[in-house]
């Protein structure tokens, strides 16, 4: 499959949450929280991580499925039916701050910090990231190559691939950040492909010569990528995070979300996104890892 239609970029912002939050504000002292998951895999484990680890803390927790796209979650967090979601620091400050330029992890986090609407708040920030990365083929025409911007300057050599129905990253997005003052000309030659084997194989194979893809939801065959340094870099950093509604969790469960955040690798998370891809349940391989960490 060849090339790609361009597709809204622009996340929903839900203008309710810059009010709605605040007024029906989680007491700290709850007895019981809410933790939401979107509908992909990454979403499901992490959510299931979180939920694993406040109910370590003695607190009752629930999990509510199939929540959607972003936008949906945050309309979930606003209505108050859920107290929690996961999701990444780079993707959250571009909904509610479009125009911050951050890209290094920390500064991704305080601008994220200040654009988040009253009644909003985020718990620390994992090691685990789900970063835009490039890879290139081993023997392939861009071998040579081992920075992001060497990948910019040759992108005309060879054609690139993207995983997903519909792709992610999207491709549009991709080629805007490598090429922020242009078009994202020359990069125009993609090959989409249903998964992650499919697209190691085809770079392996040298049928691309480089794939773009995210870190942790690749699923484990990223660990085995020659891919490049995003030295300048065009893709900002996106660690995994808890957004709340404000004052949800006491100090127990406070605490142990931050030992997850210190513990959690990416991994560990593209490991266990293998596992329940391959038929783990998403429960049980949250839970032995929890367990591992005396959670």
């Amino acid at each position: 499959m060849r090339a790609f239609g361009k597709r809204l970029l622009v996340p929903l912002v839900l203008a309710s949450l810059v009010t709605g939050c605040s007024a029906t504000v989680e007491s700290a002292n709850s007895s019981s929280v809410v933790v939401g998951r979107g509908d992909d895999t990454t979403s499901e484990l992490l959510a299931e991580i979180y939920a694993g680890a406040i109910r370590s803390a003695g607190v009752t927790v629930s999990v509510t499925d199939g929540l959607g796209e972003r936008d949906d979650y945050l309309a979930a967090l606003d209505a108050g039916d859920v107290s929690l979601v996961p999701d990444f620091t780079g993707e959250l400050l571009r909904t509610f701050d479009s125009t911050s330029m951050s890209t290094d992890a920390e500064d991704v986090y305080v601008d994220l910090n200040r654009s988040l609407p009253e009644g909003l708040s985020v718990g620390d920030y994992a090691l685990a990231e789900d970063r835009i990365a490039v890879a290139v083929a081993p023997d392939g025409p861009l071998a040579e190559l081992t920075t992001v911007s060497e990948f910019v300057d040759n992108r005309g050599r060879a054609t690139w691939g993207v995983v997903g129905d519909p792709p992610d990253p999207d491709p549009m997005e991709v080629a805007m950040r490598l090429v922020p003052r242009g078009t994202g000309s020359g990069f125009e030659d993609i090959a989409v492909y249903v998964d992650a084997d499919a697209a190691t194989a085809a770079l392996e194979s040298g049928e691309i010569g480089a794939l773009v893809f995210r870190t942790a939801s690749f699923g484990p065959a990223a660990a085995n990528l020659l891919t490049l340094e995003d030295e300048q870099p065009a893709f900002s950093a996106e660690n995994v995070v808890p957004l709340m509604r404000t004052g949800t969790l006491n100090d127990a469960a406070t605490a142990t979300l931050s030992v997850v955040a210190g513990e959690l690798t990416t991994a560990d998370l593209a490991d266990m996104i293998g596992e329940v891809r391959s038929g783990g349940e998403s429960g049980d391989v949250a839970a032995r890892w929890l367990g591992e960490r005396n959670l």
